[in-house]
């Protein structure tokens, strides 16, 4: 998630616009790095490998909050993918599956799940951000020495699991995916993972990503983590806050085509459901960190309070409500 009006929680994707982007990727990894050594998250050594020194500036407590609810809710789901198939409710077995992260910059995932149920975690990305985060994982053996079988490519790695690829996500369906796909079993459950990317390609563009990924894939599920500026209460506009966020990423020459065309979490739940046409099983779900603050069990909220002594509430509840987790299941018979 972007920086300035927002929480750096997130890994964007922005076409036009790689240095910026991968500017906002470096404010991910430190907002995670802040997040973890204030307490709210588990330390990250990978994280510190990744970023190429141990020094990272401590968030604020409402940025702190927001990154450790991001992290708890993609994480939750990801698990219960793997362990299901689905991020929703099981609705077929699967012994192993798949994960395809989308725009996934300097994220530490693979190497902190290490789950023997992942068959293959691809991670997709501009081809400079993954030829730095290859020769990061070769430069250091408690990255490198997790993966098997492994040979480095001009812009990547490709190993018996895992598999970094240096690709435009906005061509994904002008041929680039196919390049991916080779590496999938189309058989096995496949989740794409993405966190703060949709909001960055226009809204068609990605709608042609993700549909080239799923005609590909029978068994696919979609993780999106991504702003929604209107909140549900407003219609399609954007809120005041959310058009101060639109103002100060666009000082940062960050331009959000997607945000602006998908604004709400309704907004996503009714473009998965167009993206999976001819669906023999269809589940769908969004929800704003707002409501997954609420819904911290009272002990773990607590704790997370006091960890910084949290006075700002109400800054901190209307900037959770900006930004939202969406889901879908769905599966086509053949």
């Amino acid at each position: 998630m972007p920086g300035g009006g927002g929480l750096s929680l997130g890994r964007p994707y922005r076409r036009t616009q790689p240095e910026a982007v991968r500017a906002t990727d470096g404010d991910a990894l430190l907002s995670r790095l802040s997040a973890c050594r204030a307490g709210y998250l588990s330390p990250d050594p990978y994280a510190v490998m990744l970023l190429g020194h141990a020094e990272a500036p401590r968030r604020p407590p409402i940025i702190n909050i927001g990154t450790y609810l991001r992290a708890r809710e993609v994480d939750v789901l990801v698990q219960h993918f793997i362990d299901t198939g689905a991020c929703g409710r099981p609705y077929t077995h699967a012994s192993r599956v798949q994960i395809v992260s989308l725009g996934a910059g300097s994220d530490t995932r693979f190497w902190r799940l290490r789950d023997a149920r992942l068959a293959k975690y691809l991670e997709l990305d501009f081809s400079s951000t993954t030829s730095r985060k290859a020769a990061v994982i070769q430069a250091h053996p408690e990255l490198g020495n997790a993966l098997e079988d492994t040979h480095a490519t001009a812009d990547g790695i490709v190993s018996s699991t895992y598999v970094l690829l240096g690709m435009d996500l906005g061509t994904l369906h002008q041929g680039a995916w196919e390049r991916a796909a080779a590496y999938l079993d189309p058989a096995l459950p496949t989740l794409l993972l993405c966190e703060c990317v949709l909001a960055y390609m226009d809204v068609d563009v990605a709608n042609a990503a993700l549909r080239a990924c799923l005609a590909t894939l029978p068994h696919a599920s979609i993780l999106s983590y991504d702003m929604c500026i209107s909140s549900d209460s407003h219609g399609p506009a954007p809120t005041r806050f959310g058009q101060v966020m639109l103002q100060n990423l666009a000082a940062r020459k960050l331009t959000l085509p997607g945000a602006r065309g998908c604004t709400s979490k309704a907004a996503y739940v009714e473009r998965f459901q167009h993206l999976a046409e001819h669906a023999s099983h269809l589940e769908c779900q969004a929800y704003t960190l707002r409501e997954s603050w609420h819904q911290l069990e009272g002990q773990e909220r607590r704790r997370v309070s006091m960890l910084e002594h949290l006075d700002e509430v109400e800054e901190l509840e209307m900037l959770l409500e900006h930004y939202c987790i969406a889901w879908m299941d769905r599966a086509i018979v053949q």
